[in-house]
This record gives C-alpha cells, sequence and structure tokens, in this order.
C-alpha cells in the first residue's frame, strides 16, 4: 500500500510540473528569401549560348557560339555577326576538313578583347579560326560601324580559308584562355593557355598554342609579333597532355599583370590548388615572372585558431578586381586606402582528387599590396623554387636582392612554396551553392557584390545598373536590386542594406514608392509578436519566471538585442529581465499579484498584448499523512 501511496504521490508530482513541450517553437520567421519570387527586367536572349561579354563606350559586345552581337545599353540588339557554323575553307587560315564532313562547325567565343588606341576595335577568338582572332573595327575616326560591317582575320597574309598564320598570330586555345589587352603606346595581349588533359580539341586543329606569352600588335595593324623567344613560355614536353592548368582570371594594376589559374600542386600529385601569377607589364619580355599559391579558408570564428577546424576552398571559380572606394568597412576589413585595388575571389571546395568543384562556395577579399607584400616577403626569404612545369627543375632559386637594391632587377621566374590564406568574406549563406560569377561595383558609398550560380541565380551582397549573364541570357538589374519581394520578413527586410532601398510595409518588404499613401512604411522598427507565454498561470505571492515567445522584441538594424528598447508587463505588474537568448525569446522574473491577464511586450514605439496568464493557489495532498502545501 504504502509503495502504491507514493507512485500517485510521484504521479501528481509529475502532472504539477513545467511541461517538457514548454520552450519556443522555431520562429516561422527564419525563411529569409522566397527564391521563388521573379522580376520582369530587360533581357536579351540569345540564339546561341553565351561565352563572353564586354562593353565600350556604352555598347555592349557578347560573344556566343556562332554570334558576336553588338547591344544597346537596354539591351536592344544594333548589330550581330555570324561567326558560324564554319566550313573548312570559311575558317581564319588554311584548314584541313575533317572527312566525311560537309556540314559546318561550330564557332566557341574563346575571348573578346576591346581595344582603344588605333581604333575602337574589338577582337573576336574563336575555336575554329586555328587561334587567330578576328578584328572588327567599330570606329575608324570618320564614322561608328556595327559590329559585322568592317571585319577581317587578324594575321599577316592570313584570310578566310588561305595561309597559314606565323607562332606570333596563333593567341588562343579550344581549352580556353585569358586574353588581357595591356594598353600603353602600343598593344600588348597578355594570354594564358589552358592545358587540359584529354580535353577535346574543338576545331580539330593540330597545332601547338605556347602557354603563356605576350605579344604586340605590329604597326601595321595586321597581326601580332614577339619581341624574342623569351616572349613565351611552355609547359616542358613531359607534361604536355599530362598536367592540368586553367586559366581563370586575368587583370592588370599598377604595373602589374596577373592571372589566375587552378592547377596540379606537383606533377606527381592528384591534388589542385590555385595560384596567382605575376608579371612586369612593362617588360617585352617574360623577364620578371612569379606564382604563387592561393588558398581561401573558412573557420566557424572570424579569427583563426590552431585548434579550430579550417575549411580549405581550393578551388577558384571566378574573380574580379575593383577599387576599394570610400566604404568603410571594407577598408578596415582589408587594411586598404580608398584609391587601392582589391580582389575577390569566389572558390569552391574541390572533389577529392580533382579539379572540379562541388556546390560549396566562399568568397575570399584581399587587396594587391598585401599580395605584393607576400611576394615580396618570400622571395626575400628565398622560399621560392623552380617553376618545374615550365623549367623542368624545382631547384631552390632566389631572388637576387643585391641586384634589385642597386636597380638592376634581374630576370627571375620563381615559384613560392608558401601559401597565401585568407579568411572568407562570405561562406554561410553560399553552403550548397557552386558560384561561377562574381561582379563587384561602389555603390553610395558601400560595396556591392554580384554572385552567379550555376543553377541560374544571382545573389547580391552589399551594394545603377548591372548585366546579369547566364547561358542563353542577358538581364540588366539594377545595383540596388530588382526589387524586394524575395525579402519576406521584416527583419530580413530591415537588415538588408540601406543600399537596397527596401522598408516594410503592411507585411510586405517594398520600396517606399510601393507603399500606399495611407500606410506606413518603415525602415527602422519590426512590430514585436507574442506567440507563446509558459507557464501560463503562477501563484499569487512568490516570484515567477516567466518565459515570453514570439520574435521581434528589442530589434534594431544593427540585430543586437537593446534591453532599453523593451519593456514587459504581466498581469499589470513590472517583469525584470532574467535573459535573452536571441530577438525571438524574453525570459524575466517578477512579483506579481491579481490585476488582470495580460501580457504586454513594448518594443520602442509599438505594442504586442496576449491574454491569458491566470493567478492559482495549489494544492498537494501527501495522501499518507494528509498534508496541504500550497506552491507559490
Amino acid at each position: 500500500t504504502m509503495n502504491l501511496l507514493l507512485l500517485h504521490a510521484t504521479v501528481l508530482l509529475w502532472a504539477l510540473c513545467p511541461s517538457m513541450q514548454n520552450y519556443c517553437d522555431k520562429s516561422s520567421e527564419t525563411s529569409k528569401l522566397n527564391l521563388s519570387v521573379t522580376y520582369k527586367l530587360p533581357t536579351f536572349t540569345a540564339d546561341f549560348p553565351i561565352q563572353n561579354m564586354v562593353t565600350l563606350d556604352g555598347i555592349i559586345y557578347v560573344g556566343a557560339v556562332n554570334r558576336i552581337y553588338a547591344l544597346a545599353p537596354n539591351l536592344t540588339k544594333l548589330s550581330e555577326y555570324h561567326t558560324g557554323p564554319l566550313l573548312a575553307n570559311q575558317a581564319c587560315g588554311l584548314t584541313q576538313s575533317r572527312p566525311g564532313t560537309t556540314s559546318g562547325v561550330d564557332n566557341h567565343n574563346i575571348a573578346l578583347v576591346v581595344e582603344n588606341i588605333y581604333d575602337k576595335g574589338l577582337y573576336s577568338c574563336g575555336s575554329v579560326d586555328n587561334g587567330v582572332c578576328r578584328r572588327h573595327v567599330l570606329d575608324d575616326g570618320n564614322s561608328l560601324k556595327a559590329i559585322d560591317e568592317e571585319v577581317y582575320c587578324f594575321a599577316d597574309k592570313v584570310q578566310p580559308g588561305q595561309g597559314h598564320p606565323i607562332d606570333a598570330d596563333v593567341v588562343v586555345s579550344p581549352s580556353g584562355s585569358q586574353v588581357l589587352n595591356v594598353e600603353s603606346n602600343v598593344i600588348t595581349f597578355f594570354v594564358g593557355n589552358s592545358e587540359i588533359p584529354k580535353a577535346g580539341n574543338i576545331s580539330g586543329s593540330v597545332m601547338r598554342l605556347h602557354t603563356i606569352s605576350q605579344r604586340k600588335m605590329k604597326t601595321s595593324q595586321n597581326g601580332f609579333t614577339f619581341f624574342s623567344s623569351l616572349s613565351h613560355m611552355d609547359l616542358i614536353p613531359s607534361l604536355q597532355g599530362n598536367y592540368y592548368l586553367r586559366y581563370v582570371y586575368s587583370f592588370h594594376s599598377g604595373p602589374f599583370t596577373y592571372f589566375l589559374t587552378v592547377q596540379q600542386v606537383s606533377k606527381d600529385t592528384q591534388a589542385y590548388h590555385t595560384r596567382i601569377v605575376r608579371m612586369c607589364s612593362s617588360d617585352l619580355v617574360i623577364r620578371r615572372y612569379v606564382e604563387m599559391p592561393l588558398e581561401c579558408i573558412s573557420t566557424n570564428k572570424r579569427r583563426r585558431r590552431a585548434t579550430e577546424e579550417v575549411k580549405v576552398f581550393n578551388i577558384l571559380q571566378a574573380a574580379h578586381v575593383t577599387k576599394v572606394g570610400n566604404d568603410a568597412e571594407l577598408q578596415k576589413q582589408v587594411k586598404a586606402e580608398e584609391d587601392e585595388d582589391v580582389l575577390f575571389a569566389a572558390f569552391a571546395q574541390g572533389q577529392p582528387g580533382s579539379p572540379e568543384p562541388t556546390p560549396n562556395s566562399a568568397v575570399c577579399v584581399m587587396s594587391l599590396k598585401h599580395i605584393n607584400n607576400m611576394f615580396k616577403m618570400y622571395m626575400q626569404k628565398c622560399n621560392t623554387i623552380d617553376p618545374y612545369h615550365f623549367t623542368g627543375s624545382e631547384r631552390t632559386s632566389c631572388y637576387n636582392m643585391v641586384r634589385a637594391s642597386r636597380g638592376k632587377e634581374g630576370m627571375y621566374r620563381l615559384q613560392v612554396t608558401q601559401f597565401v590564406q585568407r579568411l572568407e568574406y562570405w561562406h554561410k549563406d553560399l553552403k550548397n551553392t557552386l558560384v561561377t560569377s562574381i561582379t563587384v561595383v561602389p555603390v553610395n558609398g558601400r560595396t556591392v557584390a554580384y554572385l552567379g550560380t550555376a543553377d541560374g541565380r544571382h545573389i547580391q551582397y552589399v551594394n545603377f545598373l548591372f548585366y546579369l549573364l547566364l547561358m542563353w541570357q542577358i538581364t540588366k538589374i539594377p545595383l540596388i536590386g530588382p526589387g524586394c519581394g524575395q525579402l519576406t520578413t521584416c527583419t530580413s527586410c530591415l537588415l538588408s542594406s540601406k543600399v537596397t532601398q527596401c522598408g516594410w510595409c503592411d507585411g510586405r518588404c517594398t520600396r517606399r514608392l510601393q507603399c500606399p499613401s495611407s500606410s506606413a512604411w518603415s525602415q527602422d522598427n519590426c512590430t514585436p509578436v507574442i506567440t507563446k507565454v509558459f507557464p501560463s498561470s503562477g501563484p499569487i505571492r512568490g516570484s515567477t519566471t516567466v518565459t515570453i515567445c514570439g520574435r521581434n522584441f528589442g530589434f534594431d538594424k544593427t540585430e543586437n538585442f537593446k534591453t532599453s528598447m523593451v519593456n514587459v508587463e504581466v498581469a499589470g505588474a513590472q517583469c525584470k529581465l532574467a535573459r535573452q537568448d536571441n530577438i525571438n525569446r524574453y525570459v524575466c522574473v517578477g512579483n506579481f499579484t491579481p490585476s488582470g491577464h495580460l501580457v504586454k511586450v513594448t518594443s520602442g514605439h509599438v505594442v504586442a498584448k496576449l491574454e491569458g496568464f491566470k493567478f492559482v493557489v495549489r494544492c498537494l495532498f501527501f495522501f499518507l499523512n494528509r498534508f496541504c502545501f500550497v506552491l507559490k
């Protein structure tokens, strides 16, 4: 009997304990983005997949398979040039026809480059033209010309179906190329040609191209010339066709020209990483060349510690160089001045033993000043070797500091053996996402990055007009963003960059002009909402801890909880803050006396109310001795 009574007492005590289900439900506002929202924006749809895009004097030039388009700023087509499909006698230079082939071959646009010195012109370099580029004269000083009006093979004594291009006129590779025009008093093309083992040769050409080179335009404007045999470097014969080297991005900053590559770590490994290559733009030959490994890393905290797990993003997907500008936050992040160049680089984690990326990305940002300081430090410390893929040697090779200090810097071709690692700038929002393109522009004192993804989405990070390039389309997007409708909650709306000009109106995120004049539009406050209070009852006397669930308690645009903004009353009595986990949970303690049943939260100037708090006197009978205890 005693055991039975104890069991009854235990059951009663359990029944009077706070419910195990008394916790705040996950906020319904956790979903911040509705990626299904669509906007009607100016769009140009090409007939074939788009591969490159450049602008000159406000005109947009688009390189696609078999087409070059000239578009107005509003994406209206001005003119087009058919680059393919081409028969053998239509390609630049003499091409041997493939047996049994009577139809044309698709011409992929490898590179699209503009020029400003002699005439305003465009170079379109296709996969079927034996590595030769075609020159489109756009303005000869007398009149503007359509993209298809004056076009010729830019190679000496080479015409469609006739002639053999000389070495210097063979510019691009079917495996992919980065071509950069660095103009001074002459036009100089810096070219990196990718080497992809077992890659299909699009054009069927067996011509061997230089891996990295620089060439200048002839004053006769009928082709290019190399200054000497030192104007190019090639993979050593044993690696040709057996070594992965992909040129991803090229740019010019200060006195240097840079390439970013993805390549094998060494000849004996199937590990891959990213390198940054630096050359002197003023050199007539490749006289001062150095490359250095580059990694983007992510940790759980912004400051790296040895005990933390480090995620390495090793495969570069896209990059963009821009000025720091007057974005104070970016200046602080990269420790750079307003007029300095910074590199935004989108990386992915690579598949094991493969240069192919996984859908997990991060963006790292670093100043060119920092990169050059790293080059200088490692070169001075002799953390350098010969680049084996170009020299066949891996011996330690040191930069001659003595000659450099005398202003007689000698020739060097070096590979830094140390990694340059940077903490990611953005990562948490790019999990399960493969970033494939990045464009960065300054807007109203902030730096805006636009990321294109493998599934055709674009993501705007704080922030006029931007052109989004997809496989078949170009879309014109305002730099402030296409709209606010994808932000589905008040908090996500108000926490978006001020550049987007979004605010909260009648339960949706809009711009001010889209909010009815009779409604309130706010960029500062979100109305608090109470969804649950527990316990739902308490004793008449004594201290009671009350947890209030909801959202937007003490919310401000810094996303920090501000106690000074919040006032809580339970049944007419003040409730003092015990702890506050986030803007969706508030725990307070109060001594309550019967004065209604209302729970009220005031956040800033807006109030949320919920009926339902009760006062009770609880008795617990202990059956054996019939005592009654009042619970408080």
